[in-house]
């Protein structure tokens, strides 16, 4: 038997994922709705400009967007970085432009796949999960580049904690390491923790 939080859970996992368009050529919003729906996204609106997009993006909360890179007022390329500095999320940028600047400009917005027009539905659905992996591979490795900074943090400060202990308790490497990590079990908190807060006494009984 399904519990309640279950049958929550295989409900939420069934939502089709929710798409944005940001096209000002009607004809172009009508194909790609009808690509997308076919292919089981829920679209959930659309916008006809660079500036109703950035809005919509915060409104709808979509899952992805496809976004025309040239639109009334704000440019398809500067709602891309716009949106991406406020809540990263896969852009897939339209473009009547196949010359390796354009490209590089969107890429570097954060867009993460591009379609060149004139666009065909049979397009649309490859191109969307294309793009959806590789926002999904670009996000792993910025947590991975931020752990990897934070253990190299973490590390620093550790060294020159254990150095203070070395030092003013007469202790060899080895033995202020185990009091660090003691004092960390004992406190229940990481040992970058204590660290810095023996850094923060070491620093008042310095200047006193």
């Amino acid at each position: 038997m399904v519990s309640p939080q279950q049958s929550e859970e295989i409900m939420v996992a069934e939502m089709p994922l929710k798409a944005l368009i940001a096209e000002d050529e009607g004809v172009m919003v009508m194909l790609l709705r009808r690509a997308l729906t076919a292919a089981g996204y829920n679209v959930v609106g659309a916008a006809r400009s660079g500036d109703e997009v950035v809005l919509k993006a915060e409104e709808l909360q979509p899952d992805f967007i496809m976004m025309d890179i040239t639109m009334p007022g704000m440019t398809g390329i500067e709602a891309t970085r716009l949106i991406m500095e406020r809540r990263p999320l896969p852009i897939i940028m339209l473009t009547a432009y196949s010359d390796q600047g354009h490209v590089d400009d969107a890429i570097a917005a954060g867009a993460c796949a591009y379609m060149v027009k004139p666009v065909s539905g049979e397009q649309v659905t490859p191109t969307v999960r294309a793009a959806l992996a590789r926002f999904e591979q670009m996000q792993t490795t910025l947590r991975e580049n931020s752990e990897l900074k934070n253990d190299l943090e973490a590390r620093k400060v550790v060294e020159r904690a254990k150095g203070i202990l070395m030092k003013r308790q007469e202790l060899n490497e080895a033995d202020a390491y185990n009091r660090l990590r003691k004092m960390a079990r004992d406190k229940s908190v990481t040992m970058k923790q204590i660290a810095q807060e023996i850094i923060a006494a070491d620093s008042l009984l310095t200047e006193s």
